[in-house]
């Protein structure tokens, strides 16, 4: 198949760090390594040597070719918008001459905020327009954002979601959604998944502490960017029932200062452990040098996300402890690779840290359990094929 993958999200750049950007890198390679030939058009990140690279060892495979446009700057407010709804319009008209020629079989893209560009570029070269929905991004944005455009947001994401040929959400409860604001038209579900060749094999604990330069004694972490929405301030408030337990955190974010604030005040300061972001190529390290991986997430109404990382921990042979709510629970009761807590409870989250901690011996037989089954189910190449099968049978629908 010729697939075009498109993405005008701002905030996920080629190539990147971010899980949205590892997940777009992740998913474009899985389908060039079954066989297919890719057009990524998407948003630029760094470049090197002249030409954009991944964030994998082994770079693009031939068959993908990349078209990537610069990132117009940051913003905020009303003017970040503007630039948003700007830099789609860019691309859904400079892009077209390579679409036509490219003669694509599918545009898959990515769902962004205030994107059309996916429709009107199907509309035009008469192919088939399938789109991921990691997320409603209008209500996700007027949530914890805010927009001055937020009409205008919801009204472009239904009409792009009730034209599209085929809907791919993450998660049951986005898929939910999905049909809640557009109920007429097919929707599949597919997950995150992981790298496999990152996680091949795994070093050795004491290796990685020294590679990394973390403590001996009982360390837990957590690995992706620091949002409110991730609630890290619950692990860090946990570290107060944990006496000689750290917390190790390789990622960066917005909520950073105020974490610190916070172990500064709980007097947990010094074992809060700042690695900030790490080359993906180093996740497998990081998470071997780890006890037990937290997923403290808050009680979110309708948490949809499907989280790469969580893919990454049962990879790794990392139990985890997480919170009861969302598809992340789910996957965690399915590979019996954990233990859930109350969200948003410290105290819960500490409880079951120490679970883990004092009967470490079953949770390594459970570990190794679940990274055999995630190997065997849930890399990105298995996303992929199964991704691919459906994209192959996806009739173009009338009503476009």
């Amino acid at each position: 198949m010729r697939v075009v993958v498109l993405c005008t999200d701002l905030g996920i750049r080629i190539p990147g760090s971010k899980g949205a950007s590892l997940h777009l890198q992740s998913i474009v390679c899985a389908l060039a390594r079954a066989g297919h030939s890719i057009l990524l058009i998407a948003v630029a990140g760094s470049v090197r040597g002249g030409a954009a690279q991944p964030d994998v060892d082994a770079g693009w495979p031939d068959n993908v070719v990349l078209r990537l446009y610069p990132h117009p700057g940051r913003a905020e407010g009303a003017e970040r918008e503007r630039r948003k709804l700007a830099y789609t319009e860019h691309v859904a008209r400079d892009a077209e001459q390579s679409v036509r020629e490219f003669q694509p079989d599918v545009i898959y893209e990515r769902l962004s905020l205030f994107g059309d560009a996916g429709t009107r570029l199907a509309r035009v070269c008469q192919t088939r327009h399938v789109v991921e929905v990691n997320a409603l991004l209008a209500e996700e944005e007027t949530t914890w954002r805010g927009l001055h455009h937020s009409e205008l947001a919801v009204e472009r994401e239904r009409l792009v979601l009730a034209s599209a040929d085929l809907r791919v959400a993450v998660s049951e409860p986005t898929a939910a959604a999905v049909r809640r604001i557009a109920p007429d038209g097919p929707t599949e579900v597919l997950p995150n998944g992981f790298e496999a060749a990152l996680f091949a094999s795994l070093p050795d604990q004491q290796v990685a502490r020294r590679d990394l330069a973390l403590p001996p004694g009982p360390l837990i972490g957590f690995a992706g960017s620091l949002r409110p929405w991730h609630g890290l301030d619950v692990a860090v408030a946990a570290l107060g029932d944990l006496p000689g337990v750290a917390l190790a955190v390789a990622g960066d974010g917005p909520v950073r200062a105020e974490l610190t604030a916070q172990a500064a005040a709980l007097e947990v300061h010094d074992r809060l452990l700042w690695l900030g972001h790490l080359p993906h190529r180093d996740m497998s390290r990081f998470l071997a040098a780890l006890d037990v991986a937290v997923l403290p997430y808050p009680n979110l109404p309708d948490l949809g996300f499907s989280p790469l990382k969580l893919y990454e921990y049962a990879a790794a042979a990392l139990p985890v402890v997480a919170s009861d709510v969302g598809p992340g629970a789910e996957v965690i009761r399915a590979l019996d690779m954990g233990v859930l807590v109350t969200p948003g409870s410290s105290s819960s989250l500490a409880a079951g840290v120490r679970s883990i901690l004092d009967d470490r011996g079953v949770w390594r037989v459970k570990a190794q359990a679940a990274r055999a089954r995630a190997l065997a189910e849930h890399t990105w190449d298995d996303r992929a094929a199964r991704l691919a099968s459906w994209l192959a049978l996806t009739p173009v629908r009338t009503n476009r």
